[in-house]
């Protein structure tokens, strides 16, 4: 009795475990389950979704802000601009979008060497943050420069000059970087070659100089009288000397017009 209880269980159970596991109201939708080890689904879902590194400010953005900035604001005074930014010195993350950037006046910006900026960076066109950006600037110009020995008060042509870069310490510099400035004027002290030029440098030229015979031209009017001197000064365009009249030996005060020419009035 006993044996056949134990071969009824048997059959039972095994007839348990043949069925297929079916879903509430049809037989027909048969699953599998699989079991996936622990940890395994979390990371495969992970690799979906590619992480995005966010944006970030790199030092050349900054450079070049700063040295658009100063570009502008010493447009008239020097050839060439050199940025070098030193702190920062990595890329700062920022959020995506459009950037944009607006260095503050300083109320130093004729300031070279080493210089702390204050950069406004916008994103998407709102105020984001302003850095503390410092900088070494460094500037160069075309010089103005003789290209021989300049003697004292020799008149100086455009042959005589050439324009070379240099490097300045100051935007303020003091040199002469427009030819037209020089053309004409003469040497107010001997000047060698490559001599960057200062206004100091040359003066309007003597148009007369002391001893000279010159032609004295009086006027009044529509009247004009004309006779010979010896002047008894050097003297520039404008200026006022002192001329000895050949004929009757008297001295007058005189204006220079013109090379070899002055005029007196009566």
């Amino acid at each position: 009795m006993v044996r056949i209880f134990i071969v009824l269980l048997m059959l039972w159970e095994g007839l348990l475990f043949s069925l297929p596991v079916t879903s509430a109201g049809t037989r027909h939708d048969a699953r599998t389950i699989a079991m996936v080890p622990a940890g395994q689904g979390p990371r495969s879902a992970e690799k979906d979704f590619e992480r995005i590194p966010p944006r970030e400010l790199n030092v050349e953005s900054l450079q070049g802000a700063i040295q658009r900035y100063l570009e502008h604001s010493w447009a008239e005074k020097v050839k060439t601009i050199s940025v070098t930014v030193l702190d920062p010195s990595e890329a700062i993350p920022m959020p995506a979008g459009l950037a944009e950037f607006q260095v503050l006046p300083t109320g130093t910006d004729d300031g070279l060497g080493r210089r702390l900026f204050h950069v406004v960076v916008a994103v998407n066109g709102k105020p984001w943050k302003t850095l503390p950006v410092l900088a070494d600037v460094s500037a160069m110009i075309d010089a103005i420069v003789p290209t021989r020995l300049l003697r004292s008060e020799e008149i100086i042509d455009g042959g005589d000059l050439k324009t070379v870069r240099i490097r300045i310490h100051q935007v303020n510099h003091p040199y002469l970087t427009n030819r037209d400035e020089v053309i004409g004027k003469s040497a107010a002290r001997p000047l060698p070659p490559d001599t960057p030029l200062r206004p100091a440098f040359v003066k309007a030229p003597l148009l007369v100089k002391k001893g000279d015979r010159v032609l004295i031209e009086a006027r009044r009017g529509g009247l004009s009288i004309h006779a010979y001197g010896i002047t008894k000064a050097s003297g520039q365009l404008g200026q006022t000397i002192m001329v000895a009249n050949l004929d009757s030996g008297r001295e007058l005060r005189a204006k220079v017009v013109a090379h070899n020419l002055v005029q007196v009035e009566f």
